[in-house]
């Protein structure tokens, strides 16, 4: 048993999401843990073995009994992973070695630090070496994509970012207006991170795949699950997105204005300066939308660059006021949410919610005269279509 502990590494779930990325090559087709050399290399020069590196792999853990353990290991070691009392991976040690504080800020371990927490620091020691994290999402994703591509040939490669929290029309419209130009989308499903309330990543990831499913052409959209990661989170790393783009085929990112509505905040100047040394390697086209809203001239979803009319008649499709209204059991209007959706996300967050819901159903809605079981998902379906019933309004 001491010799079990010896060698493992307890790790958080943020560092689990990095070494999960780096094995799958997600940032580079280097997918172990760096060294000395390989580290100052990237430093120096923001690339390794050709391919543009703006962060190290640099893996210090931190933690008394962590350094310990580095501090025993030797070349060849196993070292377990492990991750909320399971084992979820292991390093194969090649060397140990110091690492370099000031060069934290530089480290894919740290590359998104929005708080600083005694979860973000690092060690004395750090380890280089082989990876394997027990996990196989990005790997089912990778094979979903060639999948797509070798049986309708898709040449033209889009990827969107999103945390889709929560998902909303604008969020549609985006997704479509890339289908239309593109044969395959990769859609990046991502972590949100706030201080405020959330919705969970696997009722997100299900309400992608509900959409898909039934609203958008077979075999057009894939969605790439990153759910283990706060590097992507505020859209602080253009780079390390438009990196994730092109590692799995993407020739094209489509982001959003800077608007929380649509889940993006890119600002057009940022992301061109920040990509000014790599865009020639990685070779992405990068279209920036405007901002999406709601026009009750128009009525219809149109763009503020293409809409005549002023501010005051467009409906802006804002993450924090859709969250708000779900979090308090609010239906959002048809006009910002499908009802399907909202009733999904509704009947998740508010479980078991109605005495009586039978009694609830039979005396709002008209049945066929059969008795019927009904969800609550089914009765916030009926119920917004009772609100958008027009004959005596």
């Amino acid at each position: 048993m001491s010799s079990r502990k010896n060698n493992t590494i307890l790790i958080n779930h943020e560092a689990y999401g990095a070494l999960e990325l780096i094995q799958n090559q997600i940032f580079s087709k280097f997918n172990r843990l760096m060294d000395e050399k390989e580290a100052n290399e990237v430093y120096e020069t923001g690339f390794l073995n050709g391919e543009p590196m703006p962060y190290s792999f640099i893996f210090a853990p931190f933690g008394k009994r962590n350094q310990e353990c580095l501090r025993s290991a030797c070349g060849g070691d196993k070292i377990e992973l492990i991750k909320d009392n399971k084992v979820v991976g292991n390093i194969i040690v090649d060397t140990i070695f110091k690492f370099d504080q000031k060069n934290k800020a530089n480290n894919i371990f740290h590359a998104n630090e929005m708080i600083q927490t005694e979860v973000n620091q690092s060690g004395e020691l750090a380890v280089s070496g082989e990876i394997e994290i027990y996990s196989s999402t990005f790997s089912d994703v990778k094979k979903e994509i060639n999948r797509i591509k070798e049986e309708s040939n898709a040449q033209k490669i889009t990827a969107i970012m999103l945390t889709a929290e929560p998902f909303n029309r604008a969020h549609e419209r985006l997704i479509r207006m890339t289908i239309d130009k593109a044969d395959l989308v990769l859609l990046f499903l991502l972590k949100s991170y706030s201080s405020d309330w959330q919705l969970k990543f696997d009722l997100k990831k299900r309400v992608m795949e509900y959409f898909a499913q039934n609203y958008l052409p077979r075999n057009r959209l894939v969605i790439v699950p990153f759910e283990n990661s706060n590097l992507f989170s505020a859209h602080m790393n253009p780079t390390l997105e438009c990196i994730a783009a092109n590692s799995l085929g993407a020739d094209k990112l489509v982001v959003g204005q800077n608007h929380a509505g649509i889940g993006m905040f890119y600002d057009h100047n940022v992301v061109h300066t920040v990509l000014e040394r790599y865009k020639e390697i990685l070779k992405l086209e990068i279209v920036i939308l405007p901002e999406l809203v709601y026009c009750n001239e128009c009525r219809t979803i149109v763009s503020t660059k293409t809409c005549p009319h002023g501010q005051h008649h467009h409906i802006k499709y804002h993450a924090s006021t859709l969250k708000s209204l779900l979090n308090e059991g609010i239906l959002p209007p048809a006009i910002l949410m499908r009802r399907d959706i909202s009733s999904m996300i509704l009947s998740e967050l508010f479980p078991n919610r109605f005495k009586n819901l039978q009694k609830l159903y039979d005396d709002l809605f008209p049945s066929n005269g059969l008795l019927e079981k009904h969800t609550e998902r089914e009765f916030y379906e009926e119920l917004m279509q009772l609100y958008q019933t027009m004959s005596l309004t």
